[in-house]
């Protein structure tokens, strides 16, 4: 009987003619990829099928195969590129290059690779073209250009596997282990995890697994049981997992901190250190503050002339270099603030006993005296010693506040004798100086720009039952001036001590904005039918320019939202040796020394002018490498903590609205994408979505990135104020749904 002929089945129907043989064939010696590749770079503009190439090179039909597999090895190398359907090419170079970067994954599966070097924009990768990446993982990609003129990116290999602990909640399946959802929805999921390495972990526990990339199905092993998922103490531990930060100190370190002494010795007194007990110094601080690092004294001279005293906590001498507490601060780079708790850098005893500047006890400091014109400006060189100073009061932001409201009333315009026995005329002086300097700043180019920051109130079992936003007052001011003062001083003084002294520092750096960034801002202050004065030349923009139209802005209903847009646009200050000023504060020499207790910069930057102080300092490029090494840790967990305490307001902030589904707020749209809109809920600082397809019958105008109502004049755009219902909540990402109320 004859066998009837017609299609072949699909690929993946058909019996594998070889069932128990392994059918894979040995990849293509590096000589055949040679071959191939010397052939096409003879003929760089040349397309070939890849028969007209085994014509002219396969000597033998295994010859064939490693052609053709040679052919896929360049290609996945970005070597040769397809064109015209089955022909291919030696790849351009402009469009083919390799670039590593980090990979960031979006919910839909697909991700982006941004470029290490930080030039250039960052690299849409689609899912076909992952190979088996995750979020964070650094990795090699090839840049493509499609028919469609669009780039794109495929990953080559990953260069090295991100180490960022996983951690979500536990769906126990009776006998079969359980599944974990990830609490970044970036990372694939739900997990796998075998009966055998639960590690006993119970049904909605929060948990910490490690991944295994072994499998095409996530599957892994719990690390860490942190707790019932819902509980608070749970949450805040599996965000200083996922933040690598750690919530415990060494013993080492905290025996270091215990041996430390209290006492002042006359000896030190002679080697140097200035006895400041008897000036008038108080600090200022938050009232739930518990250290206080820094203080404030002020002096005026027969001529009218300042002398501004910014004392800082000595705490370079108690943390010395290479000690168990330096090494202990160095890796964690920064005290972390979140709204679930806070993670110190140094153990208590320094930073609420010994380095806490507390009223009517002598404590060590660093002194920086600053000469200041009664106009604000400097009026000669800083000086900068060691101190032993005695608080006289410890003043809150509002305690300050009510008293520069008071001596306003009382003495307007006029100044009152600044006595040493005067707290109000001293803080009547501190304010009308740091006011002056303030606007001489902001004349002079600093950026008027200052970011919300929000309060959560918890309640005795550690929920969220309120969020206010933080007030900032003339108080506030004051010190941050005076702050800013002491950090450029410092910096200037290294400087000028450079023939003598170390021959690198920490500088606080900003670079300008990305002019493509400010581009997108003014397209789309332009779309809200408001005038861009910035034009379209922006790599020279200066922080005076944006500054004036900033002002212009003053009293217009959309500031706020014009605002926001223009914050993204600006650069990332960081941690550097090499200085380029400070962009957002328009200063060309600037650090950070004012808190060496919570920041190790800080600390390294004591320890550099107490070498220039008292002699000793290091030289050399191995001192300015470990140095630039140190600058670029602190900035990597300057960011991660910041990111952390970010995190840690959107879960308090969706536990807060968990318990207000269906209750309406006032909100304001921010943001339009295709999937619906962005919007800030007034006084809360949090933000929600609206799906587009609960805004009814809008369609989305990409160009004006607004929905607009189908055969009508309604229109969701940035700026737009509108009442919203709470639909939903959810903590474990941190999001909140709304719908137009």
């Amino acid at each position: 009987m004859k066998k009837k002929h017609g299609k072949r089945a699909p690929r993946h129907l058909r019996k594998s003619a070889g069932r128990g043989r392994a059918t894979s064939r040995p990849p293509a010696t590096a000589g055949t990829v040679g071959q191939v590749l010397a052939y096409m770079e003879d003929r760089p503009r040349v397309t070939l099928r890849v028969k007209d190439l085994i014509v002219e090179l396969a000597t033998s039909p295994r010859h064939e195969r490693e052609i053709r597999d040679a052919v896929n090895e360049l290609l996945k190398l970005g070597k040769l590129q397809r064109v015209k359907g089955k022909k291919i090419q030696l790849a351009d170079e402009e469009q083919h290059q390799l670039i590593t970067g980090k990979l960031d994954m979006a919910e839909g599966g697909f991700g982006f690779v941004r470029p290490s070097s930080g030039e250039g924009e960052d690299i849409f990768v689609p899912p076909s073209k992952l190979r088996g990446a995750n979020h964070g993982d650094q990795v090699e990609v090839s840049i493509e250009v499609g028919f469609n003129g669009k780039t794109s990116g495929r990953v080559l290999r990953v260069v090295e596997r991100d180490d960022t602990p996983v951690t979500g909640r536990l769906i126990r399946l009776p006998g079969r282990g359980g599944l974990v959802y990830p609490d970044n929805p970036r990372i694939p999921g739900p997990i796998e995890i075998p009966e055998a390495q639960l590690r006993g972990a119970k049904e909605d526990d929060r948990v910490q697994v490690d991944v295994s990339s072994e499998r095409r199905t996530p599957h892994g092993r719990v690390t860490r049981v942190f707790g019932p998922a819902n509980d608070p103490r749970a949450r805040y531990k599996a965000l200083i997992a996922t933040y690598k930060f750690r919530e415990k100190f060494a013993r080492a370190a905290l025996d270091e901190a215990e041996q430390a002494s209290e006492e002042v010795t006359e000896e030190e007194l002679t080697a140097g250190r200035m006895d400041l007990r008897d000036r008038m110094i108080v600090t200022i601080d938050p009232e739930s503050a518990h250290d206080f690092d820094d203080a404030l004294s002020l002096i005026r001279k027969k001529d009218g002339s300042y002398e501004l005293g910014v004392h800082i906590a000595d705490v370079s001498w108690y943390v010395r270099e290479g000690g168990m507490l330096d090494k202990e601060a160095r890796m964690r780079g920064t005290s972390v603030y979140t709204s679930h708790g806070t993670l110190p850098m140094l153990p208590e005893r320094l930073s609420s006993d010994l380095c806490s500047l507390r009223e009517g006890v002598d404590r060590r400091a660093v002194t920086v005296f600053i000469p200041l014109k009664a106009t604000g400006e400097v009026n000669g060189d800083a000086r900068v010693t060691r101190s032993v100073i005695r608080s006289r009061r410890r003043f809150t932001y509002a305690q300050v506040q009510e008293l520069l409201e008071e001596t306003t009333k009382k003495y307007g315009d006029k100044l009152p004798a600044l006595r040493s026995d005067s707290l109000p005329a001293l803080v009547h002086h501190l304010g009308c100086l740091t006011d002056t300097m303030r606007r001489l700043r902001f004349k002079q180019g600093g950026l008027n720009l200052e970011v919300p920051e929000y309060e959560v109130e918890v309640n005795d079992q550690d929920e969220a039952v309120g969020i206010q936003r933080r007030e900032v007052h003339e108080s506030n001011h004051l010190v941050e001036e005076c702050m800013l003062a002491a950090n450029r001083a410092v910096t200037e003084f290294a400087i000028r001590q450079r023939g003598t002294g170390p021959k690198a520092f920490v500088y606080r750096i900003h670079d300008l904005p990305d002019p493509e960034k400010l581009q997108d801002v003014g397209a789309f202050v332009m779309s809200l039918g408001l005038e861009w004065p910035l034009g379209r030349h922006l790599e020279t923009v200066t922080s005076k320019q944006i500054n004036s139209w900033l002002q212009s802005l003053e009293g217009h209903p959309l500031k706020e939202v014009i605002e926001i847009h223009a914050l993204r646009a600006m650069a990332k200050a960081a941690y550097d040796t090499q200085n380029i000023g400070h962009f957002g504060l328009g200063f060309a020499n600037y650090t950070h020394f004012t808190s060496p207790i919570r920041r190790y910069p800080d600390l390294e930057v004591h320890r550099i002018l107490m070498g220039i102080v008292e002699g000793g300092s290091k030289h050399g490029k191995d001192v300015e490498g470990n140095l630039q090494r140190t600058c670029d840790l602190a900035s990597e967990r300057e960011r991660a903590a910041q990111e952390m305490e970010r995190h840690s307001l959107r879960i308090r902030q969706a536990e807060y609205f968990s318990k207000m589904i269906g209750e309406v707020f006032e909100g304001m749209v921010t943001r339009a994408v295709p999937k619906g809109v962005f919007i800030d809920i007034s006084e809360t600082g949090a933000q929600g979505m609206i799906l587009a397809d609960d805004l009814g019958s809008f369609f989305f105008d990409r160009k004006q990135q607004t929905f607009v109502e189908i055969g009508g004049k309604e229109m969701y755009r940035p700026g737009k104020r509108l009442p919203v219902r709470i639909l939903s909540a959810d903590p474990d990402l941190g999001r909140v749904e709304l719908e137009p109320a």
